[in-house]
């Protein structure tokens, strides 16, 4: 709940003798009387989780000014920090002397606000803003909980993060609210069997939803770590009936992370409503129950649902039998025991090439060849599908054979190329994991060669690169980052890959690290001039990073504070509550920086981590001495550059 509602009552007595109108907690001033004080000011807090706004450091407080402004028309208390930063802004935006606006500020940018749109003294929207996101939810009944049950706007990137989130906390509503709703169908401007048919996948959505959640297998460990799919479509008005244009995601896919398991999860279809990306499918793990998803464009249905085209347009028959086999099969995948697994998946994989070579045209065959792709080497990665591999190189040969495109073709490569690396050499217990990767990097390196613009030739050479730095050779690797900037300069990969270029080219220069302590106040690392710096990147659940931080535990105590040793931490898990449980029992005296988003946060994509433990020496000047450095070198390091007593 908002703050106001734990503490205005405690407030609102002396908020009166001050004169200031008190409503729900809201204040304005009137004429000649005082403004509320900073430390009032700062008591505000988002009323949605994961928002973490600059707050100063409680020494810096009293530096802090709050003033009445006009800002955008509307008058407003604007908070500022010690160096005139803006950190918060109470807005009344209708004039009525109570505030009806909240914002947030993060290094001088609002990421984050609360709306009373209905003027009733209490929120019912929450946007996000700059790199905190996009989202403006709406909580439409204005429950006490303050649960968002609408989406004004979201992206499909936002949407799949959230269905992780709401899985991870077996969250009913928040994933409810991320599906097509029978009124927003009812405007899409579908022929009437289509509409009746996505109000049914919407249905059963919710009890996909349920039957993953109640399986166990995404549990408060598991992150959400990529979203992926094929580039959005326009179906245009007209097409089985349609009577508007409707944007459509197609097979869309988040990449989760629970340990160092990786896993795909099948979200289906996502559809735009004016500009807020909602499914119509239910969630699926792996490669077990794909989410093949064809919205209006009359290539099938989602996850073996039939097809969503009108009567007089039905597909041919053969396709119809096939997908109600599909329909079938999917239905045994789901409640199969282990065991039949790799069967059930050979007979899908039979199916899906099936449908994909009875369609009329390319595109659509395309779309279908492209689904057996992933589902072969997600169920080969993930132990199901054993003559995964083959099947995926059998495919290669035949359609390149067939005369289809360099890009189908060169699609299935590269997941037979990750099917074997991941689902077959890695699984063997005798691996020599030096060999293996070698063979991997050639593999790779090959494919980039044949394929040089590829819809994979960023992550290839992302893998190259991160292949090529674990393995000690960090020219090779700068060269791929490089190659990246270069050649994919739009891809996911290309903010990792500027960041590592920094990070694998920062010895001898100096490199910037700012953002805000977990217990409040701005760190800078250009502040820390005439101290030794060490950088930690780390996470909680990596066994290594605890070893670590028993080692800068007993370096701080020996050459902390004021002998010259600073340490700086910057905390790359996924679930804030995760870092602040494991600060809680493991006591680091040092700096701590957390923003979220884990390995695809700001803190990481600007020195393009991608594993850790890493660490990072700083010297007195502020040039960077070792960009990888170990826990155990440290002490040796500190002994040349620290003086003695």
């Amino acid at each position: 709940m908002f703050w106001y509602a734990r503490y205005s009552r405690a407030l609102k007595s002396t908020m009166l003798l001050a004169g200031i109108i008190v409503l729900a907690g809201t204040w304005m001033p009137q004429p000649g009387w005082a403004a509320p004080s900073v430390t009032d000011a700062l008591k505000y807090q988002p009323v949605q989780a994961g928002i973490h706004p600059d707050n100063p450091a409680p020494k810096d407080v009293e530096r802090c000014t709050i003033k009445l402004s006009k800002i955008n028309g509307s008058v407003a208390w604007v908070v500022r920090g010690p160096t005139g930063n803006v950190l918060r802004q109470f807005a009344d935006s209708d004039g009525d002397n109570n505030v009806d606006t909240w914002s947030y500020f993060r290094d001088g940018l609002e990421i984050y606000r609360d709306i009373d749109a209905d003027f009733n003294g209490k929120a019912d929207q929450y946007r996000w803003f700059h790199w905190a996101g996009s989202r403006w939810g709406i909580n439409t009944d204005e429950d006490p909980k303050n649960t968002i049950d609408n989406w004004k706007l979201i992206s499909p990137e936002e949407t799949a993060e959230q269905v992780v989130l709401a899985l991870r906390a077996g969250n009913a509503p928040l994933f409810e609210s991320l599906v097509l709703t029978p009124e927003e169908i009812s405007k899409l401007g579908l022929a009437k069997a289509q509409a009746k048919q996505l109000t049914q996948r919407a249905t059963e959505a919710k009890v996909a939803f349920k039957k993953l959640v109640d399986a166990g297998d995404i549990d408060k460990t598991t992150e959400f770590s990529d979203f992926g799919g094929l580039k959005p479509s326009m179906i245009p008005a007209g097409t089985h009936g349609s009577s508007k244009d409707i944007m459509v995601y197609e097979n869309a896919w988040a990449m989760i992370k629970k340990g160092e398991d990786h896993q795909q999860l099948q979200l289906g279809t996502m559809v735009s409503v004016k500009g807020a990306w909602k499914l119509i499918d239910g969630p699926t793990l792996g490669g077990g129950q794909l989410g093949i998803s064809v919205y209006v464009s009359g290539l099938g249905g989602a996850a073996g649902r039939e097809a969503v085209v009108s009567p007089g347009e039905q597909p041919a028959e053969r396709v119809q039998e096939l997908l109600a086999e599909l329909e079938k099969l999917d239905q045994k995948l789901a409640s199969s025991p282990q065991q039949q697994k790799p069967s059930l998946n050979e007979a899908r994989a039979k199916l899906l090439q099936a449908i994909a070579e009875v369609m009329p045209n390319q595109a659509e065959r395309e779309q279908w060849f492209r689904q057996l792709a992933d589902m072969v080497s997600a169920a080969t990665q993930d132990g199901t599908y054993p003559a995964g591999v083959e099947v995926l190189g059998r495919m290669e040969k035949k359609l390149a054979a067939d005369g289809e495109s360099p890009e189908i073709v060169a699609y299935f490569e590269f997941h037979r190329l990750l099917a074997e690396y991941y689902g077959v050499t890695l699984a063997d217990e005798d691996v020599d994991y030096a060999e293996a990767q070698a063979k991997f990097q050639k593999d790779l390196e090959a494919y980039v060669e044949r394929h040089p613009r590829s819809d994979h030739g960023a992550e290839a050479l992302r893998m190259l690169a991160v292949g090529s730095e674990m393995s000690g050779d960090v020219d090779e690797a700068v060269i791929r980052f490089r190659q990246i900037l270069e050649e994919y300069p739009e891809s996911s990969a290309a903010a990792v890959a500027k960041g590592a270029v920094t990070r694998l080219t920062s010895k001898g220069r100096e490199i910037q690290l700012q953002g805000t302590d977990v217990g409040g106040g701005k760190i800078d690392l250009r502040d820390y001039r005439k101290k030794v710096v060490v950088i930690q990147y780390w996470t909680a659940g990596s066994p290594i990073c605890k070893a670590d931080h028993s080692v800068l535990s007993d370096l701080y105590k020996k050459y902390g504070g004021s002998r010259g040793l600073e340490i700086i931490s910057v905390n790359l898990d996924f679930d804030r509550n995760q870092f602040l449980a494991y600060l809680k029992a493991n006591r680091l005296p040092w700096k701590q920086l957390f923003e979220p988003g884990g390995f695809d946060s700001r803190l990481a994509r600007e020195m393009g981590v991608v594993t850790v433990p890493l660490m990072l020496l700083v010297g007195v000047d502020g040039v960077v001495i070792s960009n990888n450095i170990q826990a155990a070198e440290i002490e040796t390091e500190l002994k040349k550059l620290l003086p003695t007593n």
